[in-house]
C-alpha cells in the first residue's frame, strides 16, 4: 500500500495531467475555464502592483520596465479571449521578476519584493496552465538562471536569495502539481457520477412518462369505447336513444384510431367540454363559459384534459348505475382552485370505491396523475358526489402550455449541481491550506528570515485553522469555526510580518501567502457574506496598523507591508473570483445540458408513442372498430340480440386489454399479442401478473415469445394459465396448459413437467435484467 501510494505521488509530480481531462462534463469544463481564467486576470492584475512598485523605486527610470509590464498584461487579457500558448505568460512574468532585480539593484527595496512575487505567481500559474510534466522544466530552468544571473550581477546580495529562488520555485511547481490532480480528479469522478445519474434519471423519466399515457389511454379506452360496448351489450337506457349512441361509437372510432396511429388527436381539450356527450339531463350551476375560458389557460392543457375527463366518467358512472334522472355539475373558485362537483340524487351505494376501472382509475388515479384532487362520497338511497379539487396557477406564473413534470426541473436527474461545486470548493480549499501550508514548511526549513523565532507559531497556528476547519463538532456551529478562522487568518500574518522585522530585515522572505490558507477555509465554509466581509475587513485593518509600525521604521518597510497585504488580500479576491466563475459556468452547463436531456427524452417519448400504437395496432381492435362502426352508420340496430352478444365479448376483451398495468412498460407491450391470439384461437386465457416489468425489451420479448408457444400448441376451446411473480432473486413464469414446450434450454432452477393432462413449464429471469418495481399482485 505504501509502494502504491507513493507511487502515485510520483505520478502526480512528474505524469502528464492532461491525462485526467476525461469528457467535456460541466465540471472539468467549469473548473479548466475558471482557472485559465482567473491565472491570466491574476498575471494582469499583478502587474498594476509592478508598475507601482518600480514607479516608487525608479521613478521616471521605470519607463522601459513599466512598458514591458504593460505590455505583459495587455498580452494576458488578450490571451482571455485568443488561443495563445499558456506558457508564454508565466515566463514573461519570470523575465520581468529577473529585469526588476537588475533595475532596483537593492535588496530591501520595494520592487524587488514585488518582483520575488512576480516570479511566485509565474510558477503557480505555469502548474496551473500548463498541464503537461514539462512545466516543471519550465518553472526549474528559468529558476535557476534567474538565480546565476543573481549571482554573477548582484553578488553584494550574498547567495540566501538566489538559493531561496530555486527552493521557492521548484516547490511551488511540485505542490501545484501534486494538489491539481485532486482537483481533476474530483471534477471527472463528479462527471462520471453525473452522466451515470443521467442516464438512468432519462430511462426513469421515459418509462415513467410512458406508463402515464398508457394509463390515460386505457383510462380514456376504459371511458369511452369499453363503455359503449358495454352499454350495447346490456341494453336498457343506456342504448334508449339510439341516436346518442351512433355519435357516441362515431368519436370511438376515432380515438381507437388515434390509439393505433392511424390518425392524430382531436384538438384541444376545453373546459366546457365536460359537459358535452352526457346521457343524462345536466343541471348547470357556478362558472359561465367566459369564466372558464379565464381559468384553463391558468390549468395548462393536460390539466384541463384530465379534469373533463375525470368529470365525464362521474357523469357516465351516474346514466350507468344510479338512477337518477339527471346530473348536476356546479363550477366554482374557491380560495386558488377550480371546483368541480358532480351530484346525482339516484340510489349511491356504501361509499367503499371498488379496485379496478371505473371510480379508481377513470377518476381517482386520473386526478393524481394530472395533480389535483378527487373526492367520492355516497351513502344508500342519497346520492353520489365526484368532488375534484384543482390548483389554479396565479396570473403571474404565465398563461401558455404547462411545462410536463419534470421537464426543467433542476434536480431532474438527480444531480445536485450546487452540491457538487460545493464540494468542489471544498476540496479545493483544503488542497490549498495544506499545500500553503507545506510551502511554508520548506521556507522556514530552508533557512527564510525569521526574527523572533515566528515562523514557528506561525506554521502551528496553520495547522491549526486546517484542523480545526474539518471539526465536524465546530461545522455544527458556522459561526465560532468562522470567528476561529479569522482570528487564525490575522494571527498568521501578524507573524509573518514580524518574522521580517514588519519588512525591514529581508523582507524578500516575507510568507505573504500564509494568511490566505486559513481565509481560503473560510470561504470554503460559505458561511455567508457577513463571515467573509468580517474576516477581511479584521485582515486590512491589522494590515494598516502593522504598515504604521513599519513606518516607524522606513517608508520602504510599509511600503513593502501593503504590498504583502495586497498579496495576500489580491489572492482571495482572486479565489473568491475563481468559485463564483466555477458557479457560473456549472449554472450554464447546467441549462445547456438541461436543453440536451430535454432533446433526448422528447426523442425517448416519440420512439416510446410508436410502440405504443404498435401495441394497439397487435391488439387487434379491428374488430372493435368494425361494430361501432355498424352502429355508427345505422346499419345495425343497437337493440340487435346478435350484436349485443358480439360487443359483449368484444367489451370483456378490451377490459382484459386494460387489465395490463401500465407500470409494465416492456411487458405490457410484448403480452398484448399473447392476449389478442388467445381470442382467435379461443383459448381460455388466465394472465396474472404481478407489478414488476422485466428491465429491458429483450427480456420481455422471451416471455412473450414462450407464452405465444404455449397458445400455439393449445388445442382451440382449451385452457392456459400463465403468472408472472417475483419469486426470491428472479422474477418467474409459470405455464400450466396442454402441449406446452420450452422455446429455450433451460437454466439451473428452471424445470418443465407434465402434471397429469397438463404440462407445466417455470423459467426464471435474473433480477440484474428486471427492473425494481412493486410486488404486489395487480
Amino acid at each position: 500500500m505504501v509502494v502504491r501510494a507513493l507511487r502515485s505521488v510520483i505520478d502526480d509530480l512528474f505524469g502528464d495531467h492532461r491525462a485526467l481531462v476525461r469528457g467535456d462534463g460541466w465540471a472539468m469544463t467549469s473548473v479548466l475555464r475558471s482557472i485559465r481564467r482567473v491565472a491570466l486576470l491574476v498575471a494582469a492584475g499583478w502587474q498594476l502592483v509592478m508598475l507601482l512598485a518600480s514607479v516608487a523605486t525608479l521613478g521616471p527610470a521605470a519607463w522601459p520596465l513599466v512598458l514591458a509590464q504593460l505590455v505583459l498584461a495587455a498580452t494576458a487579457l488578450i490571451a482571455l479571449k485568443r488561443r495563445i500558448p499558456a506558457f508564454l505568460i508565466p515566463l514573461g512574468m519570470m523575465g520581468i521578476g529577473l529585469w526588476s532585480y537588475l533595475a532596483s539593484g537593492d535588496l530591501d527595496s520595494a520592487l524587488v519584493f514585488a518582483a520575488c512575487w512576480e516570479i511566485d505567481f509565474a510558477s503557480c500559474l505555469m502548474g496551473l496552465l500548463v498541464l503537461h510534466r514539462i512545466s516543471i522544466a519550465l518553472v526549474v530552468v528559468p529558476a535557476v538562471a534567474t538565480t546565476a544571473t543573481v549571482l554573477l550581477a548582484l553578488p553584494a546580495w550574498g547567495a540566501q536569495l538566489p538559493v531561496a529562488i530555486i527552493v521557492t520555485q521548484s516547490s511551488i511547481i511540485l505542490a501545484m502539481r501534486a494538489g491539481l490532480p485532486w482537483l481533476l480528479r474530483l471534477a471527472a469522478e463528479t462527471d462520471a457520477v453525473t452522466a451515470r445519474a443521467e442516464t438512468a434519471s432519462l430511462r426513469i423519466e421515459t418509462i415513467r412518462r410512458t406508463s402515464a399515457r398508457l394509463a390515460e389511454e386505457s383510462r380514456t379506452l376504459h371511458d369511452t369505447a369499453i363503455n359503449t360496448l358495454g352499454a350495447v351489450a346490456n341494453g336498457g337506457a343506456g342504448v334508449a336513444d339510439p341516436e346518442r349512441v351512433r355519435a357516441q361509437c362515431a368519436r370511438d372510432i376515432d380515438l381507437l384510431r388515434a390509439l393505433r396511429g392511424e390518425r392524430a388527436p382531436s384538438g384541444p381539450v376545453r373546459l366546457r367540454m365536460l359537459f358535452d356527450h352526457v346521457a343524462l339531463p345536466v343541471h348547470r350551476a357556478g362558472l359561465d363559459d367566459e369564466d372558464l375560458e379565464r381559468i384553463e389557460g391558468r390549468l395548462g392543457p393536460e390539466r384541463v384534459r384530465a379534469v373533463v375527463a375525470c368529470a365525464r366518467e362521474a357523469a357516465t358512472n351516474a346514466a350507468k348505475h344510479s338512477g337518477a334522472d339527471r346530473v348536476e355539475i356546479l363550477l366554482a373558485e374557491d380560495a386558488g382552485q377550480l371546483r368541480v362537483v358532480v351530484r346525482d340524487s339516484g340510489r349511491g351505494f356504501d361509499g367503499a370505491v371498488p379496485e379496478g376501472r371505473g371510480i379508481a382509475s377513470s377518476i381517482l388515479a386520473r386526478a393524481d396523475a394530472a395533480g389535483f384532487s378527487a373526492a367520492v362520497t355516497s351513502r344508500p338511497g342519497a346520492g353520489t358526489a365526484v368532488e375534484l379539487r384543482v390548483p389554479i396557477r396565479s396570473a403571474a406564473a404565465g398563461q401558455g402550455p404547462e411545462l410536463e413534470r419534470g421537464i426543467g426541473a433542476p434536480a431532474w436527474s438527480g444531480n445536485d449541481v450546487d452540491a457538487s461545486v460545493s464540494a468542489l470548493h471544498g476540496r479545493a480549499g483544503d488542497l490549498w491550506a495544506l499545500g500553503v501550508t507545506a510551502i511554508s514548511v520548506v521556507l522556514t526549513l530552508g533557512g527564510g528570515t525569521n526574527r523572533f523565532l515566528a515562523l514557528f507559531p506561525m506554521l502551528g497556528v496553520m495547522l491549526l485553522a486546517w484542523a480545526v476547519s474539518r471539526s465536524a463538532v465546530l461545522r455544527r456551529a458556522p459561526a465560532v469555526l468562522s470567528a476561529i478562522l479569522i482570528a487564525c487568518t490575522c494571527a498568521v500574518f501578524f507573524l509573518s510580518a514580524a518574522a521580517t522585522a514588519f519588512g525591514s530585515a529581508g523582507a524578500v522572505n516575507w510568507q505573504a501567502l500564509a494568511p490566505t490558507g486559513a481565509f481560503v477555509l473560510l470561504l470554503s465554509l460559505d458561511a455567508g457574506r457577513t463571515a467573509r466581509f468580517l474576516g477581511a475587513a479584521a485582515w486590512i485593518l491589522l494590515a494598516c496598523g502593522t504598515a504604521v509600525i513599519a513606518w516607524r521604521i522606513s517608508p520602504t518597510a510599509a511600503q513593502i507591508t501593503v504590498i504583502a497585504a495586497l498579496v495576500g488580500l489580491g489572492f482571495v479576491v482572486v479565489w473568491e473570483t475563481f468559485r463564483a466563475r466555477v458557479g457560473r459556468l456549472a449554472e450554464q452547463a447546467e441549462r445547456a445540458r438541461q436543453r440536451v436531456l430535454e432533446a433526448e427524452l422528447r426523442a425517448e417519448l416519440d420512439a416510446a408513442a410508436q410502440a405504443d400504437h404498435r401495441r394497439w395496432t397487435d391488439a387487434g381492435l379491428d374488430a372493435s372498430v368494425e361494430l361501432l362502426r355498424a352502429i355508427a352508420a345505422g346499419e345495425r340496430e343497437p337493440s340487435d340480440p346478435a350484436l349485443r352478444l358480439a360487443c359483449a365479448a368484444e367489451e370483456r376483451y378490451l377490459r382484459q386489454l386494460v387489465q395490463l398495468s401500465p407500470e409494465l412498460v416492456h411487458l405490457s407491450r410484448s403480452l398484448v399479442s399473447a392476449i389478442r391470439l388467445a381470442r382467435e384461437r379461443a383459448v381460455d386465457f388466465s394472465l396474472r401478473i404481478g407489478a414488476t416489468d422485466t428491465g429491458d425489451e429483450e427480456a420481455a420479448r422471451d416471455i412473450a415469445g414462450t407464452v405465444l408457444g404455449g397458445l400455439r400448441t393449445a388445442p382451440r376451446g382449451s385452457a392456459l394459465s400463465a403468472s408472472l411473480f417475483p419469486v426470491g432473486a428472479a422474477l418467474q413464469l409459470t405455464l400450466i396448459g396442454p402441449g406446452i414446450a420450452p422455446q429455450r434450454p433451460l437454466g439451473p432452477g428452471e424445470r418443465h413437467e407434465r402434471v397429469g393432462d397438463l404440462e407445466l413449464l417455470e423459467l426464471s429471469y435474473a433480477r440484474d435484467t428486471v427492473a425494481a418495481g412493486r410486488t404486489e399482485e395487480s
